[in-house]
């Protein structure tokens, strides 16, 4: 899994062997983390120290709101479960309790235009069968602000998936189709963001990546990521984005993704289409339509519906919501979100994957969950 070291003693005889290299690999990625963390405690000790001598703050790291000089910020979100039918023997009647991410953030105003951010990720393994944590990275980097273009440079998100996740808006109750079926939320190295030209009507986002092996949900080898939106800040919105992904001895990747929207006051509605071609590997092709729909102040009505044009790629490895990897599938997510406090949320709802019949071989069973999520943040 990305962001653990690989463990391993090399024989004396195979020195400059696969074990090496893995040694090597691990042993990099250690000074890596370290020289990173050192970084951002020299500068969020400076920050302190020099706390009476401006007024600059910076947004909270998860309510958003004005904060001076080193805001932190807590968040986590779970399910309360019970399967009723899966494709997977283990999961089938399984009844239990997931924490899927812990978040603990901080972030530092640096100077009127740089902010350093850290954010470390717990989660369960949400295989149905162990209730281990993991602890690591989802983001080390700092942000330079130019007028109204955003600089980053470190382990930060992706253009990938800033829209869709914006317009659902719901991250703790399922991941975007896309971020699901298992591509990388945040990647090593410098992005930007901003407006192109009539007064922002028109926006980009573009990143390089490294593919570093650390921090969760990173990937492999070298990635150009590129995003046009129109209409960002209207009702009707349309985002496209493209990357190209040179894995290093396996095949390359092309992702294509568009996503329209419209946003009101009562709600709002979104569509997408994704497509990535990954030469002689399975490809990965899926369309998603989704809303919410504002039933009160207290409360909203939630529907999604995603369609696997394509057999799962990644299939029984993904977390929490595995698909069989052999049929086309269709998931259906319904649920209310109830806001019962500033700082909590508590969203009954049900996950249902209807497979198809498969090229070759059985028939699937489709899988039912009924879940109980919770969402906590400070």
């Amino acid at each position: 899994m990305a962001g653990r070291e690989e463990v391993g003693a090399a024989a004396e005889d195979s020195v400059s062997g696969p074990g090496s290299m893995q040694m090597r690999r691990s042993n990099s990625v250690m000074v890596a983390r370290a020289a990173i963390l050192l970084l951002f405690s020299l500068l969020t000790l400076g920050v302190v120290a020099r706390a009476d001598e401006t007024e600059q703050t910076t947004p909270h790291p998860e309510t958003g709101k004005e904060a001076r000089w080193l805001a932190i910020g807590f968040l986590t979100f779970g399910d309360l479960y019970a399967v009723g039918s899966h494709h997977l023997p283990e999961a089938e009647d399984d009844v239990g309790f997931w924490v899927r991410r812990v978040y603990l953030t901080f972030g530092a105003t640096l100077s009127k235009h740089f902010l350093a951010r850290l954010r470390f990720e717990a989660n369960q393994e949400g295989d149905f069968e162990g209730s281990a944590f993991t602890v690591d990275f989802k983001d080390v980097y700092l942000r330079w602000s130019i007028g109204r273009h955003r600089l980053f440079a470190g382990l930060a998100p992706t253009p990938t998936f800033n829209f869709i996740e914006e317009v659902w808006g719901l991250r703790y109750l399922e991941k975007t189709p896309l971020d699901l079926q298992g591509i990388p939320s945040r990647d090593t190295g410098i992005a930007a963001h901003g407006p192109l030209f009539m007064d922002g009507w028109v926006s980009y986002r573009a990143m390089v990546g490294t593919g570093a092996d650390y921090g969760k949900e990173t990937g492999e080898g070298q990635k150009s990521m590129g995003a046009v939106t129109l209409g960002e800040d209207r009702a009707w919105t349309l985002d496209v984005y493209l990357d190209f992904q040179e894995l290093p001895g396996a095949t390359d990747w092309t992702t294509y993704l568009v996503c329209g929207a419209y946003r009101h006051s009562a709600g709002r509605v979104g569509v997408q289409y994704s497509y990535q071609d990954r030469e002689e590997d399975p490809r990965l092709e899926v369309a998603s339509a989704f809303g919410l729909v504002e039933l009160s102040r207290m409360a909203g009505l939630i529907g999604r519906v995603d369609r696997l044009l394509e057999p799962s790629p990644k299939g029984n490895d993904i977390p929490y919501l595995p698909f069989d990897p052999t049929a086309r599938a269709t998931l259906l997510i319904a649920g209310i979100e109830l806001r019962l406090h500033q700082f909590l949320k508590l969203t009954p709802n049900v996950e249902v994957i209807l497979y198809d019949d498969p090229d070759e071989g059985e028939k699937p069973k489709d899988d039912f969950l009924m879940r109980l999520t919770y969402y906590f943040h400070i």
